[in-house]
């Protein structure tokens, strides 16, 4: 009798054991099961291993979902790898029943990871571990995916709400950035729910469109600074595409029309006067998308000035100024703004910053000017200096100079290795064209002359 106690007490101690290992994520043993259940466990665990690697994703899924269901503390990859084969089953089924039924799965997959999160990553490697947005963004991304052809209940707000949710979460949690897949696709959704509603979700897709490629813009930078060059590479090969999604869809999408932006602003700028944190980033809107040259613009920039100036409302004030012809004040104004700066890497971002409106002016001479600035502030904008001047040789039709500038750009900044291939790209096309033009004009030049000069030949015939 008291063996058989001790063997019962020793048996509830061991479950025990196991419970609380299961949810602190100990040893694989104790995250598996005991007797029978660890057996079937380990079993169909190295199934669905074996599975995936052969893409056999309906016997996959017959491994997993026992595994999944008894032992969810077993291994990550039940999580990461159950949902990649999740996905192929969706893309391969072709009965719909059967399609809402793996999308509910794929759907109940992340679900269950964020529950169980704290545990998960308590025997994962540390910069393998996920947070609780990274989980949301991703489960936000395969819900945009394919939510439409799987979930009738599928809405677009609802997938907008999911992404915002997981990128807040990350943002908040810190650590990481968001990856770009997912900002591709939070991009895509983003412009969808414009197209919907242009007006009322326009400023909203405004800051959508800053926020996604200001985290692109930094993991370039990342990428810039990094001294492994496959690491390097990696990060771009992560970034510059989404990057480039985004601003195409921003460009196609014509949210910053001047008309509509100065028209959502110019009543939000008054009620928020005094509201220094709305109007420095009104002016960031603004200034991002061409409205730095509107008298809202300039409303907001004094407003901000004389609550507290900082370099972005003396910017403002410095092109009013500049717009208005009084150039010394806007010089004034200028410096300011570099002198309200904190450091050198920021005086010299606010120079190639001011060099930009001087660009977009047509004052190209100041221009130069504030990039030479930039490079002696900060030798690190050297890359993006190249850029600006390109840009400046292409209004000036200056496109050998241009091109140059855009290979001196790539040559000094990995991350602007797509950038200045897109922009001499266009100027390749542009020479193209301008070529078969001349070429077209010259043989219809030749052809005027001959028949001027017959013409000319039976004048002179006919005297």
């Amino acid at each position: 009798m008291k063996t058989k106690n001790v063997f019962l007490a020793v048996a509830m101690m061991a479950m025990s054991a196991t419970a609380m290992a299961q949810y602190e994520g100990t040893a694989w043993y104790d995250r598996i099961g005991t007797g029978e259940d660890s057996l079937r466990t380990r079993q169909n665990l190295s199934l669905f291993q074996t599975a995936i690697n052969g893409s056999n994703w309906a016997e996959a899924y017959e491994a997993w979902k026992p595994a999944f269901e008894k032992a969810p503390f077993a291994q990550m990859g039940l999580y990461t790898n159950g949902a990649y084969m999740m996905a192929m089953l969706i893309q391969g089924e072709q009965d719909a029943a059967k399609k809402q039924q793996y999308f509910q799965e794929l759907m109940n997959i992340y679900d269950t990871r964020v529950k169980n999160l704290d545990g998960l990553n308590s025997f994962t490697r540390v910069d393998r571990r996920a947070t609780e947005g990274d989980v949301i963004a991703r489960k936000a991304y395969d819900y945009a995916a394919y939510g439409p052809s799987c979930d009738p209940t599928y809405t677009l707000d609802k997938a907008y709400a999911m992404f915002k949710d997981g990128i807040n979460k990350i943002n908040e949690q810190g650590g990481r950035e968001v990856e770009g897949f997912v900002l591709d696709a939070f991009f895509r959704v983003s412009y969808a729910k414009y197209q919907a509603d242009n007006n009322g979700f326009r400023e909203s897709f405004l800051q959508d469109y800053l926020e996604s490629k200001d985290v692109c813009d930094k993991m370039l930078q990342l990428a810039k600074e990094e001294t492994n060059p496959e690491k390097a590479q990696k990060i771009v090969a992560k970034y510059d595409q989404p990057l480039n999604t985004i601003e195409g869809l921003f460009a196609e999408s014509k949210a910053a029309d001047r008309e509509q932006i100065v028209a959502i602003f110019t009543p939000k700028i008054e009620a928020n006067k005094d509201n220094l944190a709305y109007l420095k980033s009104a002016l960031t809107l603004m200034a991002a998308n061409d409205c730095d040259d509107t008298p809202v613009y300039y409303k907001a920039a004094e407003y901000a000035y004389n609550i507290e100036p900082t370099f972005e409302s003396a910017i403002g004030t410095a092109q009013k100024y500049y717009k208005d012809g009084e150039t010394a004040k806007s010089v004034k104004y200028y410096n300011d703004a570099i002198d309200l700066c904190q450091s050198d890497t920021q005086k010299g971002n606010i120079a190639l910053r001011v060099a930009a409106a001087m660009r977009k002016g047509g004052d190209f001479k100041s221009a130069y000017a504030y990039l030479d600035k930039a490079m002696q502030y900060n030798p690190d904008l050297e890359g993006k200096c190249f850029m600006q001047r390109a840009n400046i040789a292409t209004k000036e039709k200056n496109y050998t100079l241009a091109k140059q500038y855009c290979d001196k750009a790539a040559a000094a900044d990995i991350t602007l290795e797509g950038q200045a291939q897109r922009l001499k790209s266009s100027i390749q096309t542009v020479e193209a064209h301008n070529a078969e033009y001349a070429r077209q004009k010259a043989e219809y030049d030749r052809q005027q002359a001959e028949l001027k000069a017959e013409e000319d030949f039976w004048k002179a015939g006919k005297k």
